[in-house]
């Protein structure tokens, strides 16, 4: 299915005393009938300037080509794209995609398959893991819950989030979903950048 889905990312996070930190940043992804993936985004973080607090920002790119076999990526803080060359196509299977993102450490981790569900009008599959962390600091064991909701139609992510009690909550949603052939211009590095070529061995 061709599509040009939009994602916005909306990340909320609980400082010690309580009060809320409200940060939000945005994308966008699509994928042509040729199964190519096109994605765009925000990142931003800050640092001391003197005695002021300075927001910088950056957009990454990402272009997977399975027709190409290869992977293109560039962002706009330095004038480098780095085109990876893989030797062969790695097969995958079509189909649901839905998968654990658990912690690496959480082997212990509980996953559960969620009912079907509709968001943005797009039906999705879910699946949600969890698992209990104990700190020092806390007589109260903590759980993480990460849910993820696919769509075996459009082949991508719709929803995921991540609810943490020592970090927060962290959001990242598909909005604008558009079926069509992606217009790509918008995934064009600059003509002035410098390519650098990468053949990985057999």
């Amino acid at each position: 299915m061709r599509r040009t889905p939009q994602n916005a990312i909306l990340s909320r996070s609980i400082r010690a005393d309580g009060t809320r930190d409200h940060s939000e940043s945005g994308g966008s992804e699509a994928r042509d009938s040729q199964g190519r993936t096109y994605s765009a985004g925000e990142r931003q973080w800050t640092y001391f300037d003197g005695n002021k607090n300075v927001l910088k920002s950056e957009m990454l790119y990402r272009i997977d080509d399975p027709v190409a076999n290869t992977a293109t990526s560039w962002d706009t803080t330095t004038k480098f794209v780095k085109v990876v060359h893989f030797p062969q196509k790695v097969s995958k299977e079509e189909g649901s995609e839905v998968e654990c993102h658990c912690d690496d450490a959480a082997l212990d981790a509980k996953v559960e398959r969620l009912d079907a569900k509709t968001i943005s009008g797009v039906v999705v599959e879910g699946i949600r893991s969890s698992y209990t962390v104990t700190t020092e600091n806390n007589s109260k064991p903590i759980v993480v819950v990460h849910e993820r909701w696919f769509s075996p139609e459009l082949k991508i992510v719709v929803l995921e989030t991540n609810d943490d009690p020592r970090s927060g909550t962290t959001k990242n949603e598909l909005i604008d979903i558009v079926r069509g052939e992606p217009d790509i211009t918008q995934y064009r590095a600059p003509a002035d950048y410098v390519i650098r070529e990468l053949e990985l061995p057999q």
